[in-house]
């Protein structure tokens, strides 16, 4: 997007801060998430019911191109998407390692059915992709809102990408 008008830049402005919640997740069956830690082989499996999970955009800005190669223009930006989901541990793997190898007996559902929680954060660009492309997409935007798929030029080279648009 490119924007040369001062207006219009305070106008993105405004409606990006206004784009707190957009769209919710929904799975229309139980799923299981990996959660993942510090340790490359330690996880925990948490199954999170079927039904809708608010989505949160984060990180908004404006970016300016003062150098003179990018025709000084001004793009809006919407970086990502969080979303928070609770759920209960069906398994998990916290065992002691040495160089990567169990060490000992670990109970890996020795946790299950504790509650614990699965979070995800998104590119603002692949929810859009997800909405226009995937027919088993879990992302349902709000009425207020809408994917769009962006054609432009790039250093020369065509490129495509999506975004989030208010209607």
């Amino acid at each position: 997007m490119t924007i040369n008008n001062k207006k219009i830049e305070d106008r993105i402005y405004t409606e990006m801060l206004d784009l707190c919640l957009m769209s919710t997740a929904y799975y229309l069956m139980d799923k299981v998430f990996r959660n993942t830690f510090e340790c490359a082989a330690w996880y925990e499996d948490v199954l999170v019911k079927a039904g809708r999970y608010p989505v949160i955009v984060y990180d908004f800005r404006i970016l300016k191109h003062d150098n003179p190669k990018y025709n000084n223009r001004v793009e809006g930006h919407i970086g990502g998407t969080y979303t928070h989901m609770d759920g209960t541990i069906v398994s998990d793997e916290f065992g002691a390692r040495y160089f990567g190898m169990p060490i000992g007996d670990y109970d890996n559902g020795k946790n299950a059915g504790k509650p614990s929680s699965h979070s995800m954060m998104v590119y603002m660009y692949e929810v859009a992709d997800s909405v226009l492309n995937d027919p088993d997409s879990p992302w349902e935007l709000f009425p207020e809102f809408e994917a769009r798929e962006i054609h432009g030029e790039w250093d020369g080279e065509p490129y495509t990408t999506h975004s989030i648009y208010r209607r």
